[in-house]
């Protein structure tokens, strides 16, 4: 019988002594280290705080677990629900775990059915401490619901036959599954439907437990843990992962793969009608009727097993064990249905032919024809909808073909002919070619489908690569003026060396990109590499400006969701390389300008900060309102009205800073006593001043502007007070007080000044971006870098 255990912060624990987050209940003989480890996989963290008191936005959690304890081996159901604050007025939250043992899954329907369906879930503790019962077996019959077809998958990732592919083993071997927020029930859903597929018809109960997964990954969990991570996007384990390269899979980019899962997902499956019931007949026929069914149901194999895609289907037994008779079929009569059958799977397969396209770089081969050092194997049929190459890709279908055939391994190089490859971080390939290796020397690398596409940053068709067979530990391959070798002797013997590649071209590109496609997932799964030239890449594609986003504090933020999830999931940057969004401006003509270009290092934003235009913008109002205050501070003596105190009519003379707005100067404050002195009438006093002002030095210039400060005092009594001037080495007369404070701070104001105007160029810059490009760049190199998109 299944045990129980409930984990959550309670007055009293079921242990004496303990207090706050502990075990309440349990099954009375749950084994003490499985107690310590189900309390260690019982943490939880509240995504938003602010919200804890109702548990309003914050995700309930469904995870299957396989815990290995000293050589036992558990299977663990855990539900962990927020629930509110506990009696201390701090976040709570609940866990309640199931616990069976192998032997008892024979009769229990999916783990994700359980975790669903199975009324027995706790979501708040009242009460007291106590043991628990087990759990009926019966109790979890109502979990046993049919999910097929796969509705929830359709819904939420496009196409039902997507269950199916949770199921291939790039998905089995660990994923990480990008969900919707608030989506863990929906995520629960999903992986009913994809976990009946391998019990559809009930004959195989175990093999739904062979798939750990969690609805919602917690940074604290062990990935290892799942096979299945559910996560969302910028949660702390969505972060983590990005943190660790690990790949991120949006539900709509799971492989629809080629096989009968995927009919039975689209598809309610079709079981067998229930048996008529038995005609009324007498006794004596009904029991001649019943051997002669019971003798033909036992010379055949089960039917389920025949419907089964991961059973192997059993030669028919023509013995019965349980009554001793045998019966014969003559061999003629064998002969003859097996032709019988042949001429009807003939024009069955004929038929069917006829009504669907041909497939595009599909060869025939003769069974009875000779092996070939050479091949031309097929194309990798692309996972979009294609077109030719010359006509471009319609606006809604670009990020298809972004995200077409695996993931793309970009390297941008000096060199397209002779570069390395870094194999430590190109899994795929490194996988392949000890495979490939291994073939004799004239044997058909039949199971490897080489494309090349030549100048392009997406995924349109590429050309057929003829794959040549394995020679002196290279790798070969040649095509309509292309050619590649890849001499990975130096690092079968160093796994860490880089791989040398070789190529030639008619002409040589901008770029090139290998898809590397296999004949089956058992053979390989698909990937491509994507060589960049670094002096001449490719041109941009274009996209519109929706698939970015300003005011956001980070790279990925930036991006528009569908396409951050298609980056993420389908490129891979080699040798340290990295993304970058640069905006652009507009200059003269048709010139543009990246945003950022003479701003200094320190001024520029934070690497993947580029489009936080809000915090730019508060940031450069906040120097503008600094420089301004400043210059304030700097030319308040310039206003005084000297040219309002000598009824000077002129405007421009009504003060210094209306002479000199722009660039006050010592020099220039003498030129404007001057031009109060000529505009004056010739009867107005200060036409007696002997102005002596072409001199820069301090002692000739006193005595002048003295002289000025005792001819006006005397003239005009009541301007004295604005005259006079108190600092810090006593007092003076304004007009020598202003001029060395002009000589003094002339550079601190040009400075000051200088940032006042460049901060208000630089706010109107941000509110005139032309375009703005994803760029992949060296960042040992600042600046520059290889535009891929332009968002315009």
């Amino acid at each position: 019988m299944p045990w129980q255990l409930i984990y959550t912060s309670a007055p009293r624990g079921l242990l004496s002594g303990q207090s706050g987050f502990c075990t309440v209940a349990r099954s009375a003989d749950l084994r003490e280290a499985l107690v310590q480890r189900l309390e260690q996989i019982s943490s939880y963290h509240y995504l938003r705080v602010s919200e804890a008191a109702t548990a309003k936005s914050n995700p309930s959690i469904a995870a299957y677990r396989l815990l290995d304890l000293r050589g036992a081996k558990y299977h663990v159901l855990t539900r962990i629900q927020p629930c509110g604050l506990d009696f201390t007025a701090r976040t709570n939250h609940l866990a309640h775990h199931l616990i069976f043992q192998a032997d008892e899954l024979g009769n229990l329907p999916s783990p994700a059915a359980i975790l669903r369906h199975w009324s027995g879930w706790q979501s708040l503790w009242q009460g007291e401490p106590r043991l628990l019962e087990a759990p009926g077996v019966s109790s979890f019959a109502s979990s046993a619901k049919s999910f097929l077809p796969a509705v929830t998958w359709a819904r939420l990732a496009g196409d039902a036959g997507r269950a199916a592919g949770l199921l291939e083993s790039e998905c089995v071997r660990g994923c990480y599954l990008v969900c919707p927020p608030g989506s863990e029930e929906q995520v629960l859903d999903m992986y009913c439907e994809t976990l009946q597929l391998l019990n559809f018809n009930g004959q195989f109960p175990l093999r739904p437990w062979r798939h750990t997964f969690t609805s919602f990954l917690q940074a604290e969990d062990n990935p290892n843990d799942f096979h299945w991570r559910a996560c969302q996007e910028n949660t702390p384990a969505y972060q983590l992962a990005v943190t660790h390269s690990a790949p991120l899979l949006p539900l709509r980019s799971v492989r629809v793969p080629s096989n009968s899962l995927v009919k039975l997902a689209r598809d309610e499956p079709r079981l067998p009608p229930p048996p008529a019931p038995p005609p009324t007949t007498s006794p004596s026929a009904e029991s001649a009727e019943s051997k002669k069914k019971l003798s033909l149901q036992k010379s055949l194999p089960p039917k389920t097993a025949w419907n089964d895609p991961y059973a192997q289907r059993p030669l028919p037994d023509t013995k019965s064990a349980s009554t001793g008779m045998q019966f014969s079929i003559r061999w003629a009569t064998l002969a003859s249905l097996g032709i019988c059958a042949g001429v009807i799977g003939v024009l069955l397969w004929l038929k069917h032919s006829a009504n669907r396209p041909a497939e595009q770089g599909i060869v025939a081969m003769d069974s009875t024809s000779k092996p070939s050092p050479v091949i031309a194997p097929a194309p990798v049929a692309p996972r979009y909808k294609t077109s030719s190459a010359a006509t471009p890709a319609p606006e809604a279908d670009k990020l298809n073909w972004l995200a077409g055939g695996g993931p793309t391994y970009i390297l941008p190089v000096a060199n397209l002919t002779n570069f390395s490859l870094p194999m430590t971080s190109i899994l795929p390939l490194g996988n392949l070619l000890p495979r490939y290796d291994k073939l004799e020397v004239g044997a058909l690398p039949n199971d490897i489908q080489l494309t090349v596409g030549i100048d392009r940053w997406d995924f349109p068709p590429g050309a057929r690569l003829t794959v040549l067979a394995t020679k002196d530990q290279k790798f070969s391959a040649t095509g309509s003026g292309f050619g590649l070798v890849l001499d990975y002797a130096h690092w079968l013997e160093q796994k860490t060396a880089p791989l040398t590649a070789q190529t030639s071209f008619d002409s040589v590109p901008g770029a090139f990109s290998m898809h590397f496609g296999f004949a089956s997932t058992n053979d390989g799964d698909p990937f491509r590499l994507l060589i960049v030239n670094e002096h001449n890449p490719p041109a941009p594609l274009s996209l519109p400006m929706q698939y970015v986003q300003k005011d956001r504090q980070n790279f990925q933020d930036s991006l528009e969701g569908s396409l951050r999830r298609c980056l993420l999931a389908n490129f891979r940057l080699l040798a340290d390389w990295q993304w970058q969004l640069q905006p652009f401006v507009r200059r003269k003509g048709h010139s543009f300008d990246y945003l950022y270009k003479d701003w200094p290092a320190d001024e520029r934003p934070a690497y993947g900060q580029e489009l936080d235009f809000a915090h730019i913008e508060q940031r450069l109002r906040a120097q503008r309102e600094s420089s301004q205050n400043r210059l304030d501070n700097l030319t308040q003596p310039f206003g005084r009205p000297l040219g309002k105190m000598l009824a000077e009519t002129n405007d421009h003379l009504q003060s210094f800073r209306a002479f000199s707005p722009n660039h006050p100067t010592p020099s220039g404050f003498l030129d404007y006593l001057v031009e109060l002195k000529k505009s004056a009438s010739e009867k107005a006093w200060i036409k007696d001043w002997r102005n002596r002002t072409d001199s820069d030095q301090p002692q000739e210039l006193s005595g002048t502007l003295q002289e000025l400060y005792d001819l006006w005092s005397q003239k005009q009594p009541q301007d004295q007070a604005q005259l006079t001037v108190t600092n810090k080495s006593g007092t003076t007369n304004y007009f020598f007080d202003t001029w060395r404070h002009l000589k003094d701070n002339s550079k601190e104001w040009e400075a000051t000044q200088s940032a006042l105007e460049s901060a208000q160029k630089r706010l109107v810059d941000l509110s005139e971006i032309a375009y703005i490009g994803l760029f992949i760049i060296d960042p040992n190199q600042p600046g520059g870098g290889l535009e891929m998109i332009r968002f315009e």
